[in-house]
């Protein structure tokens, strides 16, 4: 059965899965050079069939999610459109018991689709609004071609939704009553609502999923594991306008994944607004940003009585009317108390002052509440899978807050679970195959697949480029670059480059897909060099104290750290560094966000094994290859453009060297 996911928010994506085996999926941002581009257009669908190699009318069925806040936008309806459609019920695998509620749905989002015109064109087309920056151009809601519809995260859900319940609360639940959610959950298919979808003409029946449903199939089917609780968490959280959000909780089972309860986790949204306070960047890159200034301070105002979701603090209810702004409000007031009390003497934070005293401690102390809270949810999570009577020792998360590496060490470390599992795309570039895998296992319940959970391969599903398209990009560019052709060499002459303490650019296969640069799009540099954490990130114009990642030999990994869960494939665990010989990946408490690289990660593991035999040290310094708010580098045409204008010493591409003319000779080759 071949099923397109499809993703409609930023950092927009399309998923071909065959059978439950992921065959394609190609990220917006890295064809249209918008970083986290918006809204899916049947170009991405056109490029997505044709490198998974099949044709539309191959295609049976379509699912279908958004981002919470994010209106379905359709440019060409003649192109690309899908609407409600109760008469779709069936091939969409919605339950006859449940037609009634689908239809007051659909009725409902109907009447919220006629008030919500002049909204869109009144914030949707304004240049300050996230909607315009990432869907790339203005929109003409009255242009005859143009359609859209309204989202709400959860048009249908059980009535016991309504509960919020605080965590307090959930904690102490009965076990009769954890029984009951337990088994509601696993047995309701209520979520999804039937699409009639028109793609280039063909009309094929779908399924629109909620945002976080698609988050936890996307962690769960790709963790390989029979029996998961799952815990999602990201930015949205207004519950007054989107339906329940923030967060789920799920528990998962063979081929079927069930929520349980909304969770109402602020924590993502939170740091993120912090990070905005903190004048780190002023949209997606904060949290990021906010990660990496954590370590230079300490958590000196951190307020115990916040841990919890939403609903476990009634003084954090008490500030702000909006839902998602009060965790974030409250812990600007209390930090600017405290720091008052201590003496502080700046409060302000601004551009020029991310490294003072106020502004570290209250990035230290944002991230301590994350995890405090991250670990206070696992522990809910360990309840349900307890009183459920069928105990699971794996807890998968999803969301953009599962970026959260010390986060996710932490819960692993000190956790009610021994496997904690979070997938390459647990941001919303993996919604895409979360939805497809949800309609193919949870609605039509085909046999899953192994998706290689251990290693760096299972990401490497991005765009295919062919050797004659990089031998291309590279003959249009002789006149201005030296090229060398190394053929099957060039893993060795890149090891012996950065032996010599050079930087490079390697370009190999596949593009990784997520947000972490995984070694098919890279740069690397020698990690025994400290000057190097300054130099490189000079190289990619980024502030200076922003720390870098290392990859590591995959049986290698435990002499250089530990604290971390090994194999570490993607980048989303920080462990501590054992060695004194690696300070331009080690960041000021010690730590490092590693990525460990099995034998079947191409040329790049032969780059790790060769410098390995080079220097004794089987770890190099690897960060994502693109420019500051850029996404990383897709094509050769990308990766050649880079390389011209940067400071790299070197670009691997296509079994060929690239230097500058002006470079001194090499010695390889």
């Amino acid at each position: 059965m071949l099923i397109l996911g499809i993703h409609m928010g930023h950092d927009a994506s399309v998923c071909v899965v065959d059978d439950g085996r992921i065959v394609s999926l190609i990220e917006r941002e890295r064809h249209t050079r918008v970083k986290h581009a918006a809204i899916t257009h049947a170009d991405d669908i056109d490029l997505a069939l044709k490198d998974a190699g099949v044709d539309l009318k191959d295609v049976d069925f379509v699912s279908i999610t958004a981002t919470q806040n994010w209106p379905l936008v359709f440019y060409d309806k003649s192109e690309f459109h899908f609407e409600l459609d109760l008469a779709k019920a069936d091939a969409a695998q919605c339950a006859p018991a449940y037609r009634t509620q689908c239809e007051s749905a659909i009725q409902r989002l109907s009447n919220h689709h006629a008030k919500s015109k002049d909204w869109l064109v009144k914030n949707f087309n304004n240049d300050r609004a996230n909607y315009r920056m990432l869907s790339g151009s203005p929109v003409d809601f009255d242009a005859p071609e143009t359609d859209f519809l309204v989202n709400l995260e959860f048009p249908l859900y059980p009535a016991y939704w309504d509960s919020n319940h605080s965590f307090a609360e959930l904690r102490g639940l009965d076990t009769g009553s954890i029984r009951t959610y337990v088994r509601a959950a696993l047995d309701l298919r209520i979520f999804h609502m039937p699409l009639k979808v028109t793609i280039r003409g063909r009309e094929l029946p779908g399924a629109l999923l909620p945002h976080h449903l698609a988050h936890a199939a996307n962690a769960y089917y790709q963790s390989d594991k029979d029996t998961a609780m799952i815990a999602t968490y990201d930015g949205g959280v207004r519950k007054e306008i989107f339906g329940h959000a923030g967060g789920l909780f799920c528990v998962a089972a063979g081929n079927a994944i069930g929520p349980i309860l909304p969770n109402y986790l602020t924590s993502s949204n939170m740091y993120s607004r912090i990070g905005m306070h903190l004048c780190l960047d002023n949209g997606p890159g904060a949290p990021g940003k906010l990660m990496g200034l954590a370590p230079y301070g300490r958590p000196r105002f951190f307020p115990p009585e916040m841990v919890g979701n939403l609903y476990d603090n009634p003084a954090v209810m008490s500030v702000e009317k909006h839902f998602q702004t009060k965790h974030a409000r409250y812990l600007i007031e209390y930090a600017t108390l405290a720091a008052r009390a201590l003496g502080y003497s700046d409060f302000k934070p601004s551009a020029e002052t991310i490294l003072s005293r106020f502004s570290t401690d209250l990035a230290a102390t944002t991230q301590k509440l994350f995890e405090e809270q991250i670990l206070a949810a696992s522990l809910v999570l360990q309840r349900f899978a307890i009183g459920s009577g069928q105990p699971t020792e794996n807890l998968c998360l999803s969301g953009g807050g599962a970026l959260n590496c010390p986060a996710n060490s932490r819960l692993w470390r000190e956790g009610p679970f021994e496997n904690v599992f979070v997938p390459a795309t647990c941001d919303d570039s993996g919604l895409a195959i979360g939805s497809a895998l949800y309609a193919t296992h949870t609605l039509f319940d085909r046999p899953r697949q192994p998706q290689g959970a251990t290693t760096s391969t299972s990401a490497y599903l991005g765009m295919r480029h062919s050797q004659e398209s990089i031998e291309a990009a590279l003959e249009a560019r002789r006149s201005s670059l030296r090229i060398t052709r190394l053929d099957g060499g060039a893993p060795a002459d890149a090891a012996k480059a950065l032996a010599d303490d050079e930087v490079v650019a390697w370009f190999e296969g596949r593009s990784e897909i997520g947000p972490r640069a995984l070694g098919h799009r890279s740069i690397l540099a020698d990690p025994r060099v400290g000057a190097n954490w300054k130099r490189v990130n000079q190289i990619k114009t980024r502030e200076a104290w922003r720390p870098f990642a290392p990859a590591v030999l995959h049986e290698k990994a435990a002499d250089w750290f530990n604290h971390a869960p090994l194999p570490s494939p993607f980048m989303l665990f920080t462990a501590q560094v054992l060695s004194r010989q690696l300070p331009a990946i080690t960041h000021v408490d010690g730590s490092a966000r590693i990525q460990t690289v099995a034998k079947d990660c191409g040329g790049f593991r032969e780059v790790l094994e060769e410098f390995d035999k080079e220097t004794g040290v089987p770890v190099v310094m690897n960060t994502s290859f693109n420019g500051p708010g850029e996404p990383i580098v897709e094509s050769a045409d990308d990766a050649l453009r880079f390389f011209e204008t940067s400071d790299l010493d070197r670009l691997y591409i296509g079994g060929h060297r690239v230097e500058h003319p002006g470079a001194a000779e090499s010695g390889g080759g």
